[in-house]
């Protein structure tokens, strides 16, 4: 909530809409990299806690290694999702509440949003839906990163690792997919600020949920398979 307000300096005016105020806070000043950072901090730094502290050992004499890694994975990926997501949705509550207008003006739309991701929602006056659509993939994007920064922490179980390396990571990631003009469905970065021209709502639904999450199970079978396997060396 802290970083979106910060980063909308300029944006609560009473000349700008809620959806203009939103639209450009998010998109166009950098916070969603911030996200990343914030989306590790409830949780994905718990295995290394418990593996520091041996703490894991005697939970997985009662649980089981996969119950114990898969219980890390959900909860980690719940707790970073919400985190981000809950700050989102508390701003735009306060932009709807404070702002003069929640959409912008017809002529508005038609030129600067129409085309623009979820534009599709505001030219039949949906602005609930076009929050939600934001909501839903800012708490993917959440998922994804909090997930990631747990599964690097099963590598290298050190709490500063789990924090940093997503966010690190997620420059490397983008600046590869810039390089090799990647789709945008392979640029994660990319892709959470739904940096898409001309394509439906539901179109960049999809393909937010499928990759995503796809990149979540990824991170999450990995994640398992390496805790499984550092227990078994001890």
């Amino acid at each position: 909530m802290v970083i979106f307000y910060f980063g909308s300096v300029g944006m609560i005016s009473p000349n700008v809409s809620a959806v203009a105020a939103f639209n450009n806070t998010f998109k166009y000043n950098n916070i969603s990299k911030l996200f990343i950072l914030s989306a590790t901090f409830p949780f994905a730094a718990s295995f290394c806690i418990d593996w520091q502290t041996r703490f894991a050992f005697s939970i997985m004499i009662r649980s089981g290694k996969t119950a114990y890694a898969l219980s890390k994975c959900i909860t980690t990926a719940v707790a970073g999702g919400l985190a981000v997501a809950i700050g989102a949705a508390v701003f735009i509550g306060y932009v709807c509440v404070t702002q003069p207008s929640i959409l912008p003006e017809a002529i508005e739309i038609e030129m600067e949003f129409s085309n623009e991701a979820f534009g599709d929602l505001l030219v039949k006056g949906e602005a609930v839906l076009f929050f939600l659509s934001y909501l839903y993939i800012i708490f993917l994007q959440a998922v994804f990163f909090s997930t990631l920064g747990l599964m690097i922490s099963a590598f290298k179980p050190n709490k500063y690792v789990a924090y940093i390396s997503p966010f690190a990571l997620s420059f490397m990631l983008n600046q590869i997919a810039n390089v090799f003009n990647l789709p945008i469905w392979l640029d994660p970065v990319k892709l959470a600020t739904a940096r898409v021209l001309g394509t439906t709502a539901s179109t960049i639904l999809w393909m937010a949920t499928a990759t995503f999450l796809s990149l979540t199970i990824f991170c999450s079978i990995l994640f398992i398979r390496t805790v499984k396997g550092r227990i078994a060396n001890g």
